[in-house]
């Protein structure tokens, strides 16, 4: 009950309490001096007859005065006794009977004849009153009035508590924290409270911006570079370590950029030009990389870029360093500094298993051979013979995907979670695999680049959706919470948006609480406000929401808060050697205190070694998933 409807009924009750009560107070009150009177008329009659008796007067007399005075005043029965001797008894009965246990009794011992008393019986004061509305008037008029005062009270009291009921709603939206209760309402009251309400969402909100503002500049300070903003040399050896370490990923390109002339630009033209020429870079490579999914590039040393482009082959990678040449010969350079011995580029392919000093090496080589050809180029080391080359022709992998999606080929595998305690399982991630014509399985990260490429993205997250969702109609109760990762498209396009809610809601409650839908972080940068409008719709009725590949690159994480993110999951190369890492551990522990005011757990994914999860227990790690606690297995 709202305070103002608790106010209100109490008010009501007690004026209503006050005149029930005054009513009352008056009946009785009015009875008894009713009473009073009815008594000092028979004190009167008693004191008539006992000074008749005085005069000795004879029965006779009495006979013809007597009745009518006791029936003029009331009086039913009259008896006079001597002791226990009835003298004189008379009943007037007025043509009314009267029962015996109506009328009121009165004893009188005569004062000048003690051993005489008389007892009188007489009718009740009201029995002759007629109540009509005229003499109630009065009275009715009072009450009336009062009731109609008590309207207007409360409606005085309703209007003036609005503010105020206004005031507790938008408080009740900040416990909930309800983004509505930012915006103050018309009419609060008391007006400083609501002033203060405003300052205070304006400073929570703004402290809440800051901390974001400074783990990113925490995790920015470790593993960005100043100068361009790329990733620095620490970032580069988690993200080569993580893709060198990925099982999915059989075969990647790493490119390495050397811009030898910088040192002379700027001692000849100054840091200022050097600094131009480092943001063209800088443009260029992002511009570039733009193209190709879970890439990274970064500046590692003072002249150096670098380039991690995952799932290429070596004709891929072969065409990409051409492309990236012809970018780079665009460059606007002083007049004095010419373009055609300006940088080097040493290319290779490594894949799964390939150490990461021994991958540095050949590249080193590459680079090496690169510069020694005395123009502006690229070099790329020689294919192992061992590896047999991925590449496939779109057209065969449309033909692929196209009969998967028609052959209902969508295989499900599965990792479980695990919480702190080491035993209990957090939930399921599903992931689809594939088979080729030849029924080899193709893992995730490798089929899932071309889904994109071929423009079926779309049909493959809804042929997941339809597949989890019968799952869990097929587990029912007995039910384990799963989770799916989801491209943004799907879940920003209205029509599949539409629909997907529609068939959450065909399910139950508790089936929909079993459900974490996982979206990655670069996705939700890149589409802030259309993904959290989705998300928010999907967290609303049930399901719970993750953010993967959290920690990949440096980004604004005011989106935790925003969200109102149930779990967020690490990127491997966060996770990878973390007790060897001190960085990596500051990283992590800006991260949790982002965390702080929410109710937002971490999860490390890619965990693989007892030092590694006991490092990550001690910094505050909800739960883990790797191969420390289970392999992935086919559904």
């Amino acid at each position: 009950m709202k305070f103002t409807d608790k106010f209100t009924f109490i008010t009501i009750s007690v004026v209503l309490a006050c005149i029930v009560l005054v009513l009352v107070g008056g009946l009785f009150s009015l009875r008894a001096m009713t009473l009073k009177h009815h008594q000092q008329r028979m004190d009167s009659i008693i004191n008539v007859i006992e000074r008749q008796l005085d005069k000795n007067v004879e029965k006779n007399q009495f006979d013809l005065w007597l009745p009518d005075l006791l029936d003029a005043s009331g009086i039913v029965s009259l008896q006079i006794k001597r002791q226990d001797k009835v003298l004189y008894q008379t009943y007037y009965e007025n043509r009314h009977f009267y029962p015996n246990n109506l009328l009121l009794r009165y004893q009188y011992q005569l004062k000048k004849h003690p051993n005489i008393s008389l007892i009188l019986k007489t009718r009740q004061p009201f029995d002759d009153i007629k109540f009509s509305l005229l003499p109630l008037l009065g009275i009715s008029s009072a009450i009336l009035f009062s009731l109609v005062l008590l309207s207007f009270a409360i409606y005085w009291i309703k209007k003036q508590f609005n503010g105020a009921e206004l005031l507790e709603r938008r408080a009740k939206y900040l416990l909930q924290k309800n983004p509505t209760a930012r915006i103050a309402q018309p009419g609060e009251w008391p007006k400083l409270a609501s002033q203060a309400l405003d300052l205070l969402s304006k400073e929570l909100e703004q402290s809440q911006k800051e901390r974001s503002y400074f783990d990113e500049y925490i995790r920015g300070q470790a593993f960005l570079d100043e100068a361009t903003g790329l990733g620095n040399s620490l970032a580069f050896e988690n993200r080569l370590d993580a893709i060198a370490t990925n099982q999915n990923i059989f075969s990647s390109a790493l490119l390495l950029a050397d811009f030898s002339e910088l040192d002379f630009i700027d001692s000849q033209f100054g840091s200022e030009i050097r600094n131009q020429i480092l943001l063209q870079i800088s443009d260029i490579l992002t511009s570039f990389s733009n193209r190709y999914d879970d890439q990274f590039h970064g500046r590692i040393e003072k002249s150096e870029f670098v380039l991690i482009i995952p799932q290429m082959s070596y004709q891929e990678t072969e065409v990409a360093a051409k492309q990236l040449t012809k970018l780079l010969f665009q460059l606007q350079l002083p007049e004095s500094v010419s373009i055609e011995e300006f940088f080097h580029i040493g290319v290779v392919t490594f894949h799964y298993g390939d150490k990461p000093l021994q991958i540095m090496d050949d590249l080193n080589r590459a680079l090496s051979v690169a510069v020694h050809q005395n123009v502006s180029g690229w070099f790329l080391a020689d294919q192992d013979d061992n590896y047999a080359s991925l590449s496939k022709g779109t057209v065969k992998w449309r033909t692929l995907l196209e009969n998967v999606l028609e052959n209902d080929g969508l295989l499900l595998y599965q990792q479980q979670i695990i919480g702190r305690d080491g035993r209990t399982e957090l939930y399921s991630e599903l992931g689809p695999c594939i088979k080729d014509h030849q029924q080899k399985i193709i893992a995730t990260d490798t089929f899932l680049p071309m889904v994109e490429k071929c423009g079926l993205h779309e049909k493959f997250d809804r042929k997941m959706l339809e597949k989890v969702l019968a799952l869990l109609v097929l587990r029912g109760e007995r039910s384990k919470p799963i989770a799916i990762n989801l491209s943004a498209y799907i879940l920003m396009d209205k029509k599949n948006q539409q629909w997907f809610i529609y068939e959450l809601m065909q399910l139950p409650r508790h089936l929909r609480n079993n459900l974490v839908i996982e979206v990655s972080e670069h996705l939700v940068e890149k589409n802030y406000f259309l993904l959290r409008a989705a998300l928010n719709a999907i967290q609303k009725i049930g399901c719970k929401i993750a953010i993967d590949n959290v920690g990949k690159s440096v980004v604004n994480t005011e989106y935790i808060l925003d969200y109102h993110i149930d779990y967020l999951k690490l990127h491997v190369s966060l996770v990878a050697d973390i007790h060897l890492r001190k960085t990596n551990q500051i990283a992590l522990q800006s991260l949790m205190a982002s965390c702080l005011n929410s109710r937002t757990k971490i999860i490390a994914v890619g965990v693989e070694n007892d030092e590694e999860w006991r490092c990550l227990l001690k910094i505050g790690v909800h739960a883990g998933q790797g191969s420390l606690f289970s392999d992935v297995q086919p559904l």
